[in-house]
């Protein structure tokens, strides 16, 4: 805009001068309407009605076929991404409008696998439902409720395990609770303090238990009792979006992949901005006071943003004991970077992402299915979420350097995706022996709007171990 307003310093200044109407003139031209009066201030006369530029009256019908809505398993109120009118609401004594409505929703599990993970085989069957309820208050207001009936995230299942001879069959129903928060905006909630919307009342806010990931899951990744509450759209010098969260922290607390642990206390600022220089920044600090074990400090940064036509992510993480190490809470940094290239005139994906772990990097809080820190580096890294199959190269990173090198391809529309993974860790240590090497695949293929066939295979060799080996094949159905 500036440099469009400076450009008119250029245009010739020999113009015929505007006309000045008198004032007694003036006053007898037309007042412009305002409000809904406008509406009648231009009639549409024939001339109009024939006018070729006009946008015509008729209705005509979108140019593609029409998509079958996909229905939750159950709901009430008005439909999910449905057509039609939506109710009027109910307006609470604050006057907020609720437009209540229930869904009940979720994703079935079931898969066979069969893994060598070095040091002995397993085959199972193993099956999981994910199931949740949302309660639609608004469009800012929501209680949000989930299970997990059929397995836990220590890593037992219900299924059938082949390599047993008696008790084969395992039954971990349950009904524990895996989320239960709710989360809203305080100037939604009481409208009526900000009727023109103004005011510096926007702020949102969730409490309960509910599942929080810093850094890519780095720092931390768990699903913790906590309160947070966050102000966002701050605007700064070339910053257009800056966004602030503080959090706390009282319960189920996973110190370090180890167990839950009560009488963790979690606190913490969380800071993202998108900024001027066409990247999105991140930096995160938690503090973790404990009962059972060391309080420490934890810190993370990060950093998005486009190369040319390269994706690229670089992550510090760091964590800092406040007394004695111990398994659960000791000292180290993780340096991270995950660089990504689509290939021209395709969809198709090559990725490259490398870590290096100095000394004993512990996460804030971590669940205990969650796998590594690193575990969203590559297929080689991470956990399937189910059942006991083995992480390719899932050993401790202790002074280790890893890295992943994959290629994702549709084959023949987005319906069919192929990924084929190499990567490798070696100990930064002189004295140590374990350089470690792998390859993964997978293919996953949609069937309908509702089923997804999944195939896994891995092979990975090293780290004074015989060759690691599995393979597995998964069926989940949305509902």
């Amino acid at each position: 805009m500036m440099a469009g307003l400076s450009g008119c310093a250029t245009v010739p200044v020999n113009k015929k001068p505007i006309p000045v109407i008198p004032e007694a003139d003036q006053a007898q031209r037309t007042k412009v309407p305002e409000g809904r009066g406008a509406v009648e201030f231009y009639p549409v006369d024939e001339a109009m009605k024939n006018d070729d530029s006009r946008i015509s009256d008729v209705v005509v019908a979108y140019p593609a076929l029409p998509i079958e809505r996909l229905t939750p398993l159950f709901e009430l109120g008005d439909d999910f991404l449905g057509n039609g009118p939506i109710e009027p609401g109910i307006e609470t004594p604050t006057g907020q409008m609720l437009q209540p409505g229930f869904l009940l929703y979720g994703s079935l599990r079931t898969a066979l696998q069969t893994f060598d993970n070095g040091f002995g085989s397993r085959t199972e069957q193993s099956n999981r439902i994910d199931l949740h309820g949302n309660l639609h208050l608004s469009g800012t207001e929501r209680v949000v409720i989930s299970f997990r009936p059929l397995d836990r995230e220590s890593g037992q299942y219900t299924g059938y395990d082949f390599d047993h001879s008696n008790d084969d069959w395992h039954d971990e129903f349950n009904g524990k609770v895996t989320r239960l928060f709710f989360e809203g905006e305080f100037g939604e909630i009481f409208p009526r303090l900000d009727p023109t919307d103004s005011g510096t009342l926007d702020w949102g806010f969730s409490v309960g238990r509910q599942p929080i990931t810093l850094q890519d899951g780095i720092l931390l990744n768990d699903t913790v009792d906590l309160f947070g509450v966050t102000r966002n759209s701050l605007i700064g010098d070339s910053i257009p979006n800056l966004r602030f969260t503080g959090i706390f922290g009282w319960n189920q607390v996973s110190r370090s992949n180890t167990f839950r642990d009560d009488t963790a206390r979690l606190y913490g600022l969380l800071v993202e901005a998108d900024t001027g220089w066409d990247s999105t920044m991140s930096l995160d600090m938690i503090y973790v006071d404990d009962n059972i074990d060391t309080g420490a400090w934890y810190i993370g940064s990060g950093s998005t943003q486009r190369i040319g036509t390269l994706n690229s992510t670089f992550r510090v993480n760091a964590s800092i004991p406040k007394d004695n190490e111990s398994l659960a809470v000791d000292s180290g940094v993780i340096l991270s970077a995950e660089l990504s290239q689509t290939l021209h005139n395709s969809d198709n994906l090559v990725y490259l992402n490398t870590y290096w772990s100095i000394d004993h990097f512990t996460p804030a809080a971590r669940s205990m299915d969650a796998g590594l820190p690193i575990a969203n580096l590559g297929l080689l890294y991470s956990p399937v979420g189910m059942g006991r199959y083995a992480v390719p190269l899932g050993q401790s990173i202790i002074d280790t350097f890893g890295t992943s090198l994959g290629y994702q391809m549709y084959l023949g529309g987005i319906r069919k995706q192929l990924i084929v993974e190499i990567g490798a860790r070696t100990s930064t240590e002189s004295d140590a022996d374990e350089d470690a090497y792998g390859i993964a695949l997978r293919y996953q293929q949609a069937f309908g709007q509702r089923y997804l066939l999944r195939l896994d295979a891995f092979a990975a060799d090293g780290q004074n171990r015989d060759t690691a080996h599995g393979a597995r094949v998964e069926l989940m159905v949305k509902f």
